[in-house]
C-alpha cells in the first residue's frame, strides 16, 4: 500500500485549459496493477514509475515554485501552519521586516483537498471483542497552483500588498488582547511595522496571515463526495480542504520567546504543572500585531455565475482529475496524487485496465487478453457488492 510520505505535496505540472474532455473518458480508470484477485475486497494500491518525458521534466522545473523560501533561524510549528523565526533583525530593522513580509506575501498557503474513507472493524483480543478503526484510503490532492496567477488571470483578481483591519474591527495591535481603534487612529502596513520595532516591550510577536478568499468548497465536496459513491464505497467518508503554511510569525529576541518553542520544557512544565503559573505570566508580558493579510483569491465570488477564476473553476478542476481520484480510493491509496499519478491514469485504456503489451505470439497475446477481461470482470464484481462497510 502506498503510504503518507511528507507533508507537502510536490506540485507538479498542471495545464490552464478549463475544458478536459478526455477526462470523462478516464474517470472509471483502474490500472491493472491496482487489482490483486482472488480477494473478495478490493486491492492495495501499488506505486506507479516515474512518467518519462517532457510532463517529467516540466514537473521538476515548477516544483520549487510554490515552496515559501526558508527565513533564518526559523522552525514549522507542529500542525503546520506557522512558520516561526527568531531572527533578531526583523525586531530591529523595520525596512529589513517589511520586506521579508513581501517577499514571503507572493507565496500562497498549501491549499489541499483531502479525502479519508474509514470503516470499524471488530475483532476478537484474546476472549474480548473490540472495535478498531481501519483506514481504506486517504488521498491527498494538492490545489495550491489554483491560487498562483498566470498572464491570462483576469486583472481584477490580481493583488498587492496588505490588507489591514479596518478602525472598527478588533485586532492585535501592539497589545494583549483585541482592540478597536477609531477613523482617525488608522494605520496603513508600514505603520504597524514600525510601531513592532519600536516597541520598548522586550516580549513581542508580528504576523502575517495568508488567506484563501472566494473557493466554492461545499461544491466540490458535493462532487468529489458523489464520485466516491459512485465506487459503491459503503464506509464512513470525510472531505475536507486543510491550509496549511498560512501564517508566519516573528518574535522579538529574548529568553522567554526562545524558551516557549523548546519542546522538552514544555513537556516539563506540562508534567509539573507550571503551565499553570507560566501561561498566565506569557500573556501579560507579550505584546503581539496581527494585523496584515496577504489575500489570495480563487475566483472573483465564493459562489454563482460569471465568476472569473485565478486558473480555472472547480468543476473544471474536478473534470481533470476525477479519474486520477477514483483509481486512488479503488486502489486504497495513502497519500498525495500528483502530476505522474495523473498522466499514468490517462493513458489507461477506457476500461481503466492498462493495455497489455503485444507479443508478437497470437497464442500468448490472446491468453493476456482473457487475462485482462477476467481482471476487468472480477473488478466489476467486487464493486458491485459494495466495499468499506463496517463489520
Amino acid at each position: 500500500m502506498g503510504k503518507m510520505t511528507g507533508s507537502k505535496p510536490p506540485p507538479g505540472f498542471y495545464r490552464d485549459d478549463p475544458n478536459r474532455d478526455d477526462a470523462a473518458s478516464t474517470s472509471s480508470a483502474v490500472l491493472m496493477e491496482d487489482v490483486e484477485y482472488p480477494d473478495a475486497d478490493l486491492p492495495a494500491y501499488q506505486d506507479v514509475p516515474p512518467v518519462a518525458g517532457k510532463a517529467q521534466s516540466q514537473y521538476h522545473e515548477t516544483q520549487s515554485y510554490f515552496i515559501q523560501p526558508d527565513l533564518p533561524k526559523s522552525n514549522l510549528s507542529r500542525d503546520e501552519t506557522t512558520t516561526i523565526t527568531h531572527y533578531p533583525l526583523y525586531s530591529q530593522d523595520a525596512s529589513f521586516l517589511g520586506q521579508m513580509l513581501q517577499d514571503q506575501a507572493k507565496y500562497p498557503p498549501t491549499f489541499t483537498a483531502r479525502m479519508v474513507g474509514t470503516h470499524t472493524e471488530t475483532r476478537r483480543n484474546k476472549e474480548k471483542q473490540e472495535k478498531v478503526t481501519v483506514t481504506d484510503f486517504d488521498v491527498r490532492l494538492d490545489m495550491t497552483h489554483l491560487l498562483v496567477p498566470s498572464a491570462t488571470t483576469h486583472t481584477s483578481l490580481l493583488r498587492s500588498g496588505f490588507e489591514t483591519p479596518s478602525p472598527g474591527m478588533k485586532a492585535y495591535r501592539g497589545h494583549r488582547t483585541k482592540t478597536a481603534t477609531a477613523a482617525e487612529s488608522a494605520e496603513d502596513a508600514d505603520a504597524y511595522i514600525n510601531s513592532y520595532v519600536s516597541s520598548q516591550f522586550p516580549v513581542r510577536s508580528f504576523t502575517l496571515n495568508r488567506h484563501i478568499i472566494n473557493h466554492d468548497s461545499a461544491g466540490l465536496e458535493t462532487l468529489l463526495k458523489s464520485l466516491i459513491g459512485s465506487t459503491n464505497y459503503r464506509g464512513h467518508l470525510q472531505v475536507s480542504f486543510p491550509i496549511t503554511h498560512n501564517r508566519v510569525t516573528v518574535y522579538s529576541p529574548c529568553w522567554q520567546n526562545d524558551y516557549r518553542e523548546k519542546t522538552w520544557l514544555r513537556w516539563f512544565f506540562y508534567l509539573t504543572f507550571l503551565w499553570i503559573f507560566s501561561w498566565p505570566y506569557l500573556w501579560f508580558v507579550t505584546r503581539r500585531w496581527e494585523v496584515m493579510t496577504a489575500v489570495f483569491p480563487y475566483s472573483s465570488a465564493p459562489e454563482g455565475r460569471n465568476r472569473e477564476f485565478v486558473v480555472k473553476s472547480e468543476h473544471a478542476f474536478f473534470q481533470e482529475w476525477k479519474a486520477s481520484i477514483r483509481r486512488a480510493v479503488l486502489g486504497k491509496m495513502q497519500g498525495w496524487v500528483d502530476e505522474e499519478y495523473r498522466v499514468a491514469t490517462e493513458e489507461a485504456g477506457r476500461d481503466g485496465l492498462a493495455r497489455m503489451p503485444s507479443t508478437g505470439n497470437a497464442t500468448a497475446d490472446g491468453a493476456l487478453g482473457f487475462l485482462q477481461q477476467a481482471v476487468s470482470v472480477g473488478r466489476d464484481v467486487a464493486m458491485a457488492g459494495g466495499w468499506g462497510a463496517d463489520s
